[in-house]
């Protein structure tokens, strides 16, 4: 079957709160939909299809196929829809409903020959003549969109449906421009002092390139705009007023426009329980964060402001401290709210005006433009100036501060840069992790540890009950553009450093065996207010010549959760909040939260037996004993070991008052009986597996 399942938290936790995904649109026709609304209905028709694809997973196949016919009933327009509509009519027996919707799909731009031949969901297909003939229509080539370039109107930008398509690869707009060099370029910048003096003179003498191909795409509707008219060079976007909803403004997540980059939008969600600035609400989205690592290796680079997100304090006492769940390259954050976005995008406007002709038109050609920014940016930021800072954290935080920006420092960096001096690319690929069980050492309502994988940053979050979490993690994808051999150095950001162990597996780090232990809440370093329940490990590459920007390895522990650990790093207990009762503020798009306590037990050899879990306190508590696979004890032998348990089903339950579900449990009807070879035997085994009778 053709998806993925991202698990989009966003549209999950809605789910799980017995919200509707997506108000299903009425029964179209797909060149009907405009093309500005596909990409959101695109996502929530594949959520819909994850959905469908989960709940056939657990044998759900009735429901698993209406929820899949909505899945088309959203997007109409999606071949992907209809192919795994096709998989699911074949499985439920309906061979002439799965032929039409491969044909649909087909009719789409479908193309995958070998999966169709090979898709085990369309074995019943196989041997009929018309699956045989839509076979061979896979293998003749699709009628590709042809984007149109629109031209500029007084440096204006515009976007609209007539140089607008829509990507169903990327799920994302794209849009042309025509870009035509002017006879007598305009001036390069106006005013600026010394800074302006040299971008002026640098241009003038033709070692610099200037703002050609260059966009501005301001996203918050003029509220905090760069000083376009500072830079007569570069072009602004603007929307036609077809262009409805959101969708230009806040996070830009839906298009890919046809140049080079800066953008901002000075916005937040504010007043809702999901509270959130612009980039933690693309961290908790999968589908987001797949667009921001396109826009990265795309010469796109946005900036947008903390607001609440990085302040000192926690729970809401002055602040929440640091609440982003994971650190990325692919934005810059500034520290505050309104407009202090507006000195990173004047600084980045002059840094991208700098380079010399020949060394941005290669940066642009590779799709390095974003990355070479965050090189410079960082490299140049005042706390990071001293020697050898930039492999630090200090020149690496989540969010920056404005008023350490180094504009003029950026400038000359960028300008005496030469093409041998042009940064690598860092990325990484996670290639064995040790993963935690569901029900089993963590407890939650679908598999959640994985927050994200993209080349530039991947990020987890520490559910599990074991200590340490270990992971190989390879850089081999890394590049340069002149292929130089490269070295690697992996590098903890933040984080207790006697906590992580971080193995190189070759001579230049190619490859890394990275062991996290589990931390609690401390601060983002040593000198700061600010605290932070996340782990950052950054990846830099080194062509000889310079080091590139960092690829990030995050991991995010959660603040309303207490742990014991004995000497021999063992789980003693965890005590949960925020279900029921108050706790810690943690992102509700990362967790369902639950209240209650585990406390485990071991034999004297120390091997786990299992847990007890304590709801409630005083006379009222409760006590419920667990084994070591998760199953609830129904019955014991004269020893207390477990001889009858059950299997156990964790259901988002709704809490009055609050506005997101606790974590609740239920049993389900699997029995699993357990023998033992004699007294001293503590873990026994299960020797039967029976449903129980109703």
């Amino acid at each position: 079957m053709l998806i993925s399942i991202h698990r989009a938290l966003i549209v999950s936790c809605l789910f799980l709160l017995g919200a509707q995904l997506v108000a299903v649109a009425p029964c179209c026709m797909a060149d009907d939909v405009s093309v500005f609304k596909k990409p959101a209905l695109a996502e929530a028709s594949l959520e819909l299809q994850s959905r469908a694809i989960l709940l056939a997973k657990h044998g759900q196949m009735e429901s698993a196929l209406m929820i899949s016919e909505e899945a088309v009933k959203v997007a109409p327009f999606s071949w992907l829809a209809h192919y795994n509509l096709a998989c699911f009519y074949a499985q439920s027996g309906k061979e002439e409903e799965s032929l039409k919707s491969i044909k649909s799909a087909i009719n789409l731009g479908f193309r995958e020959e070998k999966l169709l031949e090979n898709d085990d969901d369309l074995k019943p297909l196989r041997d009929l003549p018309e699956f045989k003939r839509l076979l061979e229509e896979t293998r003749k080539p699709s009628k590709s969109q042809e984007l149109q370039l629109s031209p500029f109107q007084d440096n204006i930008a515009w976007v609209g449906a007539e140089n607008t398509i829509w990507d169903e690869s990327i799920n994302l707009l794209r849009t042309g421009f025509e870009w035509k060099r002017p006879a007598r370029p305009t001036s390069v910048i106006l005013e600026h002092g010394e800074l302006g003096n040299r971008l002026r003179k640098w241009f003038i003498e033709g070692t610099a390139a200037g703002h050609f191909g260059d966009l501005y795409d301001n996203c918050d509707r003029d509220h905090s705009n760069l000083r376009y008219s500072q830079f007569p060079q570069l072009h602004r976007i603007e929307y036609q007023p077809e262009i409805i909803g959101d969708i230009s403004f806040g996070l830009q997540n839906r298009f890919l426009h046809g140049g080079v980059v800066l953008g901002n939008s000075s916005t937040s969600l504010v007043n809702v329980p999901i509270w959130r600035s612009n980039p933690r609400r693309a961290y908790v989205t999968p589908p987001s964060m797949g667009t921001l690592a396109r826009h990265y290796s795309h010469n796109h680079l946005y900036v947008y402001p903390e607001h609440q997100d990085h302040d000192p304090g926690r729970n809401g006492t002055g602040g929440y401290g640091d609440v982003y769940p994971a650190n990325t390259p692919y934005l810059l954050i500034s520290q505050g709210s309104s407009y202090t976005d507006q000195p990173f995008l004047d600084a980045l406007a002059c840094t991208m005006a700098s380079f010399r002709p020949e060394v941005k038109e290669q940066i642009v050609k590779l799709g390095l433009m974003a990355p070479t920014l965050q090189q410079i940016f960082r490299s140049c930021y005042k706390p990071a100036q001293k020697q050898d800072a930039y492999l630090t954290g200090i020149a690496h935080p989540s969010v920056f501060d404005g008023t350490q920006i180094d504009a003029m420092k950026m400038v000359e960096v960028a300008h005496s840069m030469k093409m041998e001096t042009i940064p690598p690319l860092a990325r990484l690929h996670v290639e064995q992790q040790e993963q935690g069980h569901l029900g089993q050492d963590y407890f939650d309502v679908v598999e959640m540890e994985t927050l994200f994988d993209t080349p530039n940053a991947v990020a987890r979050i520490g559910r599990s009950m074991q200590f340490d979490r270990r992971m190989i993690v390879t850089a081999r994808e890394s590049f340069d553009h002149q292929n130089r051999p490269l070295k690697f150095k992996w590098v903890v950001l933040r984080g207790d450093e006697s906590r992580i162990r971080i193995q190189p597996l070759d001579d230049v780090g190619s490859r890394a065996d990275i062991t996290v232990g589990w931390h609690p809440r401390r601060k983002i370093h040593p000198d700061s207010p600010i605290e932070s329940n996340r782990v950052d490990i950054g990846l830099f590459a080194n062509n000889g010549k310079n080091w590139s920007a960092p690829a990030f390895i995050t991991w995010y522990f959660l603040d309303n959760e207490e742990r014991e650990y004995d000497d021999k790093k063992r789980i003693l207990s965890v005590e949960y909040h925020g279900g029921t009762d108050e706790g810690n503020y943690v992102d509700p798009l990362i967790q369902i939260a639950k209240t209650w306590k585990d406390t485990y037990h071991y034999t004297e050899a120390g091997v786990m037996i299992g847990w007890t879990r304590s709801r409630g306190v005083g006379p009222e508590q409760k006590n419920e004993e667990f084994t070591r696979d998760g199953f609830l004890v129904l019955e014991k032998d004269d020893l207390g070991r477990a001889v009858v348990a059950c299997g156990v089903q964790y259901e988002p339950q709704p809490v009055e008052g609050k506005p997101f579900p606790t974590v609740g449990q239920t049993t389900r009807d699997d029995l699993f009986r357990y023998s033992y070879e004699g007294p001293q035997d503590k873990l026994g085994k299960i020797t039967s597996q029976e449903i129980k009778s109703q």
